[in-house]
Parts: structure tokens; sequence; C-alpha cells
């Protein structure tokens, strides 16, 4: 039962709101039960269902307040309902909103692709139902639905106007807000029966209702605080909507309007607040607020019907529009990795990877093999990343990734200047790929650490995930062959090029494969195919590689790496470097709070997704694992030398593989 409601008047509304519930679910998709939660709330959503609420109380306002709702009055809640949840989904895209009600929304989580096709899913369910119950019915939920679409219109029209008049402001609440609202109380009083005017004046009571709701969230915008509200405060002004508190100020304050002439930043936009609110526009604002719902009460006291029951409804209602609830706000726990920098390889590993890099020749001697790039890359900290399988599956995956970190600085060395030379380390590394482990194609320091490490990462996979693995190392080269005749020619990808080009040459295949390695599991193909887990992915790795390019700048432009961003940035657009890394920051700013979002919905959406044999949950730490190693990678020594360590002679090892176009390849293995 909603606390601002008396059971004594209503007692079969608390049983009545679980029948919509069971109503209300997410829409399913015939064969795909995979996408139903792109509409699911889950269990533990905070909504109050304000609107189902309204409609059910209309209904038992002109019917018997003391008896059950019929079946169709449960129905017609629970369209209403979804009307307004299927709105807020496009909401939340046009807003760039990630949060909603304290979860991620579905456009951070989903993309905004996918949570405006699943907001239509959820609206046309309700125009469904709406069409069940009958034609009056769907008309009035059609033209709500067009009243709510202009009222958006007219606001998205007026976005940063500072001349925005009070009745354009109005006409769009009556809209956006007002209209649901109106429907909700219409369609219950429809289906008590009751003359048109009856129907009406329900209606109206709705309408004003909303009107004042929305006056009441405007306000509450300007003067509460996050902590109470459970979600961002002054979003309005920053946004460019000005509200009638706004509009009023704006008349009387130049400052203030000179401010709304054009986008503000956060400073200014707590500026205009405290403008707002010393004029006393906001005191103004919650007297119009009272007058609209002092009119909604006065259309319930044209009614024919109980007067305690007109009472408690009009209480309801005026309970509700003060929407603050202090201490709701929890702070979520950031998955940003501590900035300190690795504190060093377990023992017993260093010791083995050390032996390792010299015992295969990839390091000359132990101290080389303490290079920065490599071995310095890789010291992630404890907290960081979950236990290991085993010792065996941690050697190997650790192998494996500084044998990735070589490969990848064979190709990205700046000495290698020589396109055919490229394209002979290319032809190369793929013969080395798919040489016999037994019996290398050629003696040297990277045939024979591939040799040692390819048996015991195949250990125990399947011969699909073998297959996965060799093809996407090979499609790496490819790629990491054309980034360096890019590097050589002097060729800048664009901002729209970029992240397909980086994401082609970071080797990300092979960094989740080494993590299947490392957990001594196979992720399987319906997950990663998963949109969600897409989305994972590519805002994990795009993170990654712009924090990357950030922390790695300067050496980027000294060697004349092509796949950075800012480098990206100031070739497209002529910015100086300053104005482009701060535009970059800015990016991974809005994609590093994106990315913490999924990464906090993957383990629910993991618990409930088919398919997985109850291994949810262990997928879950995978990912998080992925995320967390690359999310640390800025922090590691890759960027900074820390000792005098000699680098490794890059040119020895690649003259070991060098396969020129005039040799004959050597048949795989």
């Amino acid at each position: 039962m909603p606390r601002e409601i008396d059971s004594a008047v209503f007692p079969h509304l608390d049983a009545d709101l679980d029948r919509v519930r069971d109503v209300l679910g997410p829409v399913r998709l015939e064969g795909r039960p995979e996408l139903a939660a792109l509409t699911a709330e889950g269990p533990d959503t905070s909504r109050r269902l304000v609107r189902p609420t309204l409609t059910l109380l209309s209904y038992y306002l002109l019917t018997d307040p003391a008896a059950p709702a019929d079946d169709r009055a449960v129905r017609a809640a629970a369209a209403v309902e979804l009307l307004h949840l299927g709105s807020l989904y496009h909401d939340d895209v046009i807003d760039h909103a990630y949060e909603r009600r304290g979860r991620p929304s579905a456009n951070v989580v989903w993309g905004s692709h996918m949570a405006v096709l699943g907001g239509d899913s959820v609206m046309l369910t309700s125009v469904r139902m709406l069409a069940e119950l009958g034609g009056r019915e769907v008309l009035a939920g059609a033209i709500a639905g067009e009243r709510m679409c202009a009222g958006m219109v007219i606001e998205a029209a007026d976005l940063y106007v500072a001349s925005r008049s009070e009745q354009s402001y109005l006409d769009a609440i009556d809209g956006k807000t007002a209209a649901v609202l109106s429907l909700a109380c219409r369609v219950g009083a429809m289906q008590a029966g009751r003359p048109d005017d009856q129907q009406q004046a329900s209606a109206q009571f709705g309408r004003y209702f909303g009107l004042a709701y929305q006056l009441y969230d405007d306000i509450l915008d300007l003067t509460s605080t996050a902590e109470e509200l459970g979600k961002p405060v002054n979003a309005d002004l920053s946004a460019g909507i000005y509200t009638l508190p706004v509009i009023r100020a704006a008349a009387r304050n130049r400052s203030l309007a000179r401010l709304l002439q054009s986008r503000m930043t956060l400073e200014q936009a707590a500026r205009a607040r405290e403008i707002v609110i010393a004029c006393g526009a906001v005191d103004e604002a919650q007297t119009v607020a009272d007058e609209f719902m002092d009119r909604a009460a006065g259309q319930l006291a044209t009614l024919p019907v109980d007067p305690g029951a007109r009472h408690a409804i009009t209480a309801y209602a005026r309970s509700i529009l003060d929407r603050r609830t202090p201490g709701r706000a929890v702070p979520r726990r950031s998955t940003q990795p501590p900035r300190t920098r690795g504190d060093g390889l377990p023992p017993q590993l260093g010791r083995w990877l050390r032996n390792w890099l010299v015992d295969t020749g990839l390091a000359v001697s132990s101290t080389e093999a303490d290079y920065h790039r490599w071995t310095g890359a890789i010291q992630i900290p404890a907290q960081t990343l979950a236990p290991a399988a085993n010792e065996a599956r941690e050697q190997t995956a650790y192998g494996m990734a500084v044998l990735v970190l070589a490969w990848d600085d064979l190709f990205e060395d700046p000495q290698l200047r020589d396109p055919e030379a490229v394209t002979a380390l290319r032809r190369g590394m793929v013969a080395t790929l798919r040489q016999d482990p037994e019996k290398p194609w050629r003696p040297g320091a990277i045939p024979t650490a591939w040799a040692s490490i390819w048996p015991r990462l195949r250990e125990g996979r399947t011969i699909r995930w073998q297959k996965r693995f060799l093809d996407g190392i090979e499609e790496w080269f490819e790629a990491a062959e054309r980034e360096a005749h890019h590097r050589i020619s002097g060729y800048v990808p664009s901002t729209a090029d970029y992240l397909p080009m980086r994401m082609s040459t970071s080797g990300i295949e092979t960094a989740i494969a080494c993590m299947e390695v490392y957990h001594d599991r196979e992720l399987p193909s319906t997950l990663r195919e998963h949109p969600v887990i897409r989305r994972l992915e590519e805002l994990a790795f795009w993170v990654t590689f712009v924090e990357n390019d950030l922390v790695g700048l300067d050496q980027d432009e000294a060697d004349r790496v092509p796949y950075n961003l800012v480098r990206a940035v100031r070739h497209e657009t002529g910015c100086t470097r300053d104005e482009a890394v701060d535009q970059v920051r800015r990016q991974v700013a809005d994609q590093r709070a994106q990315l913490e979002a999924v990464i906090h919905y993957v383990p629910a959406l993991l618990r409930v997704l088919p398919g997985l044999a109850g291994q949810g949950k262990d997928y879950a730490e995978m990912y998080v694992n992925i995320t967390s190693v690359g999310l640390w990678g800025r922090e590691s020594n890759r960027y900074t030398q820390t000792s005098a360590v000699a680098a490794p002679d890059l040119e020895r090892l690649r003259r070991e593989v060098y396969l020129s176009a005039d040799e004959p390849a050597p048949t795989p293995s």
C-alpha cells in the first residue's frame, strides 16, 4: 500500500497494485529469451506506480472504494504504466542519462539504438493492451501519446532559448507530463462505466495534477540536493531547459538572461541557480503549482462520489508532489582501479617469467628480462585481478601476455622504417604462428617462445577455440602491418576510423583468450554475441585505448604513432594540442561513466541470462577481470621506464623471423 493512501478508504489498493505488477513485465521476443532483459526492470525497482495508482483510484472513486478493481481496470492501469515506461527509454537517450531510479539506464547498457527499439516495444505493448480494452481506450491513449510527443518537441525546440515564454513552458509540460497522468485518470474512470462528463472531470483532475507534478519536479531540481533526490540536481539549467522559475527570474535579472543565451559551464549553471533562488522566482513557481493542485481538487468536487474517497485521492496527489527522499542516494563504488603502479609479480611467478624470457632468447639476460615495456606492463596489483585457476594457467597467461607485448613492439618500433621489412616481418610472424611446435620453422627467440607457449595455451581448449585464437592473431598481424605502413607514410586516420583501426591492432581477442586460459574457462559464443557484452567489450577497450593514448602521447608523437586519438583529433580539426587533449579527456570521462554502469549491470544480467549452465557468476568475474586489467594499463610501468634496464634488441628478434616476398612460406602445421 502506498504510504500516502488511507487503507481504510481503499482497502484493496495494495493487492490490486500487485495484480498490476503481475501484468507488467519484459517484452518477450519469441525464440530470443536472452533479449528479454532489455525491457525488464528487475524485482528491486523503486517505482511507486503513481500512474497505475491514479488509474485504480479513479476507478474506485466512481464505483465502490471498498471493492477490489475489475480486471479491466487492472489492465488499464498496467497499460498506462507501460506507455509511461516506454517514453522513459526515449527520454534517457535524448538526455544522455546513464541512470534511472538508481539503476543503469537501458541506453547506457544496451546502447541508444537498442534502447529506442526497446522503448518502442514497450509503448506498442501498451497500445495493444488499450486496444484490447476497446476503441475509446486506445483512442485516448493515442491522443495522450500525441500530446506527450508534442510537449517534448516544444521543449526541444526551446533548448537554450533565453526568451522562452511561460506559455511555451506550460504547453511543453502539459504534453510531456500531464497528458499521461490525465490518461491514467481517464481510463480508470472509463472502466467504471460512468457518463462522459464524469470521465472528463477525472481526466482534468489528472491533467492539473500533472502540471503541478512537473512544476514541483522543476523546483526540486533547483532547490534539492543529489542526496535528497537520488539523482543529479540543477540538470535542467545545464541542459538548456529553462523552467518557470528560471523564466521569471530572467525577466527581472539581466545577468541571468545573459548567462542563458548560450551553453553554460557547470560553474555558470551553479551561479544561475543561485540567482534564480535568491530573486524569489522559486516561491512564485510554487504558488503556481499549488494553484494547479487546487484546480485539480476542484474537478473532483463536481463528482457525485463519497467525500471521504474524494479527500483521500486529493491527499494522495498532494503528498507525492515533493519527492525528496533523504538518504536514498547511495554512492556507487567505482570500478576505477587505484592510481598506484604495479606492486610486483608474485615472486614465484616473477622468477618463472624471467627464466622463460631468458631461456627462449627473448631477453639476453635476467636484467633485460625486467624491461619496463614487457614485464613492467603486467605487474598488476593483487587487488585488481582475481586468482588464476592454478599456477600453470597463471604462468601460461602471463607468458602469452609478455609475448603479445613483444610482438607489438616489433611492429611499432620506430626504427622499423622499410615497408618491405614490415611485410617480411608479418610473413615471418604468420609462419611462426602456424609452425609445428615440435619442429619450429626457424631457430630464434620468437619461434622458440611460441613453440614453448602454444602447447600450454591449447591444453584443454576446444578445437574451435584453438582455430579462433590462431585466426585472431593472424588478423592482428595483418592489422599491425597496416599500422606500421601508416606510421612510415605519415597517415593519420579520421576520428571515425580511429576505433576500428585501433581495435584491430590491439589484440582484443588475444587478451580475452588469455583471460580464458587464466580462468581455465571458455566464454560461450552466445555470451560473446550478446549485445550488452559486445557493448561492454567495446566500451572497455575504447576507454583502455584512449587512456593509454593520453598517457603515452609524448612518446607516440615522437614515434609518429598513427593510431592515437589526440593525434587524430588534431589532424582532423586543426586544433591545438591542449584543445585536442581536453576534448579527448571529456570523451574518456563520458565513456568511462557508461562503462562503469555496464560493469555493474553485467552480474545481474548473467544471473538471468539463459543457457549459461549456472556459470553466470564465473563469467561475470572474468569480464570484471578483463575490464580491470585494461583500465589499469595506464598505471603500468609500460609508459615510464623506472630503471636503467637496457631495452631488448628488437631488430635482432625481427631478423630471426623475416620472410621476404621472394621466399616461399613454410607449409603450415
